[in-house]
């Protein structure tokens, strides 16, 4: 079976992603969560779920 060359690289973008997700979700939980959280929020979450789909198709 052929194995995925990034696979460390994409364990750390998860890594990075569930901790962001994680802190994130600490800091902004409230009521309103929608406007509390932002438009940063997403754009960060955005990138690095285009950096990990972009690392693992690179590695195919």
């Amino acid at each position: 079976m052929y194995r995925n060359k990034n696979k460390g690289i994409i364990l750390l973008l998860c890594a990075i992603l569930i901790i962001f997700l994680v802190v994130s979700a600490f800091r902004n939980i409230s009521v309103y969560v929608v406007y509390s959280s932002g438009i940063g929020t997403f754009i960060i979450i955005g990138l690095l779920i285009m950096a990990i789909i972009f690392v693992y198709l690179k590695g195919l």
